[in-house]
């Protein structure tokens, strides 16, 4: 009889889930075909987890578990390297007519006759964070920012948290000895929006912009950090390339490009002159509020490779491509007044309302301010001309005060809720309305309830929402799921038809069965957006353990950290909420189980859980942090159960008391660095 290598075994099992998950996740990230449900998925990750920390030497550097290393020391500078060919600028033209005698001039370059047509490949000019990705044999190995065009700084750790890169090329190859390939990295309008809601009340200086907060997000130390925001990275050419395939055209390089795992633009042309290439930008830039990425502008590019050679490149650009942009965004218009808005998680915001102006064909009459003492800092007034700038469908910002009247004075902060009347939280430079039964907060919880990203109820968007909140349909967050016991009143409305109320029902029952994570998502609860969500739900696996942990539970779920574990605990210890939660309990709302992930650490800090308190002369707190981690050990902010040792620098407080109470290993700083001493 055969014997079977068990080794061999593990390994070809670990070698199909990274294929399966990797698979999974081009149909889901690049296509928008997903083929698993959010479960199976979840279960793949958890057993390739299992086998590669059961199995160190079965780690690759392209596995999906992979993605997220370890921060670096705060402090740290981002190192440099030199991109292989130089990235250039692009000649930026505004007008048709430029972009006529950009073309003329190409044409009168390769000795072209005038009747004769160039052929260009036009996509969109995404607006995001260009970087070049150095792939050797098909392996992601590098990547940098743009930079300075010759030198970039080396993103290499946050780009591999980008869920829908390749970290190995797909296909079976021929792939190139080493390519760079050249893209943007980009938030989706949908990601950013998600990203502003949770920054807004958790920063002081919110994102302006997504191409700002991309910039921000990949020079992060911590790669972790990344992961949760939702970069993505659309490819649009190469660099330096050694190899085969050998191709003819960018038409070809942009089909080979997405054979090989990476998302490249839907919207493409290939233009059979430049007349083509402009008709293509009109009729984009008439439909850019419809897709999903904020975009400029075309670019378009001389779709023969050989022509491209031969044309070469100015001192600061090539001759073979131009970037033709769309018309600013931005208008002038007044500040009528300044109010308040209460969003689902009771923060309460100022808003600036505008005179109505109409901007790239909608008419605009609110701006966001984002918090008071950022309201103050930029001293924006009632009765102030503005300009404003509206990017996509983000709200639009106030970039400037043009002229102010003689008489104004600043906005100041409610001294009560603008919706309840209910009493008002300062926290730090934020104020949040503590009434949980608030008409506001009780819609934006309902509508983050049953978006995509949490309980996904088809059918039931914002409109829907007020519909049913004016009916007295909705009085409480828990009606949701009791909605399908009153069908004859739903009926009666406008806009709900037989047919479309039995779709609703079909889609509360499906929502009565949510994953973990999904569910936990759609709470809605202070700074958990769909990452931390995942990550919860794979430490605590029921919602009963999480309902129930301590704030010190929680604070040790990685990626958690105590203002965000006081958050979790502080909801699921409001009255309120567990009412809420009886309620949809007894709705018939049952959330799944998650398969619980226990991560295996190694090194000589394997199982030790180290916690500093006071001040540290030696070592900086991340620093010390970051030794601890690359040998394996973990870091927790409070003295818990699970703490092994104690580091106590100067002036030590009440959490060396309470490491003395409970008999743990308490180390001064001296022994500290004896101990992670190499």
């Amino acid at each position: 009889m055969m014997r079977v290598d068990p080794v061999q075994s593990q390994a070809q099992e670990a070698a199909a889930l990274r294929a399966q998950i990797a698979r999974a996740g081009d149909l889901y990230y690049n296509h928008g075909r997903p083929e698993l449900a959010d479960a199976d998925y979840d279960a793949l990750f958890a057993r390739l987890h299992a086998l590669e920390a059961a199995h160190p030497e079965l780690v690759t550097p392209e596995s999906p578990t992979q993605r997220v290393g370890a921060a670096l020391p705060s402090g740290a500078s981002i190192d440099s390297g030199e991109h292989l060919l130089p990235m250039l600028s692009i000649d930026s033209l505004m007008t048709a007519d430029a972009v006529l005698e950009f073309d003329k001039r190409t044409r009168r370059f390769l000795d072209l006759p005038d009747d004769a047509a160039l052929r260009w490949a036009a996509e969109p000019k995404f607006d995001g964070v260009s970087a070049n990705l150095l792939y050797e044999h098909g392996t992601l190995v590098r990547a940098l920012s743009r930079g300075d065009g010759a030198r970039g700084e080396d993103v290499t750790r946050n780009v591999r948290t980008i869920r829908n890169l390749p970290l190995r090329c797909t296909g079976p190859g021929p792939f190139p000895v080493r390519c760079e390939i050249r893209g943007e990295v980009i938030f989706s309008r949908s990601t950013f929006e998600r990203l502003r809601e949770e920054t807004d009340t958790t920063t002081d200086t919110p994102f302006r912009n997504a191409r700002n907060a991309v910039a921000g997000t990949l020079k992060q130390l911590d790669p972790a950090i990344a992961a949760k925001r939702g970069l993505e990275f659309i490819a649009w050419g190469v660099g330096h390339w050694e190899g085969e395939p050998q191709l003819a055209t960018y038409a070809q390089l942009h089909a080979q490009l997405r054979a090989w795992g990476f998302k490249v633009a839907d919207d493409f042309a290939v233009a059979e002159g430049i007349a083509s290439a402009m008709t293509f930008h009109d009729q984009l830039e008439a439909r850019r509020d419809a897709i999903a990425y904020e975009m400029d502008g075309i670019v378009a590019k001389v779709d023969d490779l050989a022509l491209q050679h031969k044309l070469g490149r100015t001192a600061r650009a090539p001759r073979w491509l131009l970037a033709y942009k769309f018309a600013p965004r931005r208008a002038i218009t007044k500040v009528v007044s300044i109010a308040a808005q209460v969003g689902r998680t009771g923060a309460v915001t100022p808003v600036a309302n505008l005179a109505p102006v109409e901007l790239a064909g909608v008419t605009v009459k609110r701006s966001t301010l984002h918090n008071w003492a950022l309201l103050a800092e930029r001293d924006i007034r009632a009765g102030d001309t503005v300009e404003i700038e509206r990017a996509g469908d983000v709200i639009p910002e106030i970039l400037r005060v043009v002229e102010r009247p003689a008489e104004s004075a600043p906005a100041t902060i409610p001294s009560a809720c603008p919706t309840c009347g209910g009493a008002l939280a300062v926290e730090g430079k934020f104020v949040y309305c503590v009434n949980v039964e608030c008409a506001d907060q009780l819609r934006g919880r309902i509508v983050h309830m049953t978006s995509r990203r949490a309980l996904d109820i088809e059918g039931l968007g914002p409109e829907k929402v007020d519909q049913l909140i004016a009916a007295g349909l909705l009085r409480q967050t828990e009606d949701l799921f009791t909605l399908p016991q009153r069908e004859a009143e739903i009926t009666a409305l406008e806009g709900f038809g037989a047919r479309s109320v039995a779709n609703l029902r079909a889609q509360l029952e499906k929502a009565k069965r949510p994953a973990l994570a999904r569910f936990l998502n759609a709470l809605g609860i202070r700074h958990v957006g769909e990452q931390t969500a995942k990550d919860l739900a794979r430490h605590f696996s029921t919602l009963d353990a999480l309902a129930s942990a301590s704030e010190e539970d929680i604070d040790e779920v990685h990626g958690v950290g105590t203002e965000v574990a006081h958050a979790i605990h502080t909801f699921f210890a409001n009255e309120g909420n567990r009412r809420f939660l009886a309620a949809v309990q007894q709705a018939g709302v049952e959330v799944a189980t998650q398969a619980r992930v226990v991560e295996t650490a190694t090194g000589p800090f394997a199982g030790m859980v180290f916690c500093f308190t006071g001040g540290l002369t030696n070592f900086g707190r991340d620093d010390a942090k970051a030794l601890v981690e690359a040998r394996g050990g973990k870091v927790a902010d409070a003295v818990t159960k699970t703490v092994t040792h104690v580091v106590a620098g100067t002036r030590a407080g009440s959490k060396l008391a309470k490491a003395e109470k409970l008999g743990l290993t308490i180390l001064d700083e001296d022994a500290f660095g004896k101990l992670v001493q190499p």
